[in-house]
């Protein structure tokens, strides 16, 4: 008996994306917890934006963890031949003022996520596309 390892498309459940199997298992007909990979969004989905002034946590209510994108708000006082008002400084830290940056920790599996902000700071936390 052969098997599909892999299925491009959509599986015998309806579902569409791509996925691959274990060995032993048909992609197209097996249970989702037999597949080492299992792809049903092309991109990751934004859950969450929003902008501190300071350290805060941030309550999410899931359980993955998912990614989180920080970015400073900088004065961009110092950087060299830079005129103009401050603005996003990618990625964070800016290399000028490595004392003020801001993180993210995710806490219990993404049931919250910590924003540590010593400055003006906007983040975008997002789910994983893969499961």
């Amino acid at each position: 008996m052969s098997t599909r390892r892999i299925v491009i498309g959509r599986r015998a459940d309806g579902t569409y994306g791509i996925f691959v199997s274990r060995p032993g298992f048909d992609a197209y007909t097996t249970a989702d917890t037999n597949l080492v990979l299992n792809i049903q969004s092309k991109v990751s989905q934004l859950i969450l934006m929003g902008s501190v002034n300071s350290t805060q946590v941030v309550p999410l209510g899931l359980s993955r963890s998912p990614v989180v994108l920080v970015t400073s708000k900088n004065t961009m006082v110092g950087v060299p031949g830079y005129v103009g008002p401050g603005g996003p400084a990618r990625p964070s830290p800016l290399a000028v003022n490595v004392s003020a940056f801001s993180s993210a920790t995710i806490n219990g599996n993404g049931s919250s996520v910590t924003i540590n902000a010593p400055i003006p700071t906007t983040f975008a936390v997002y789910a994983k596309p893969f499961t």
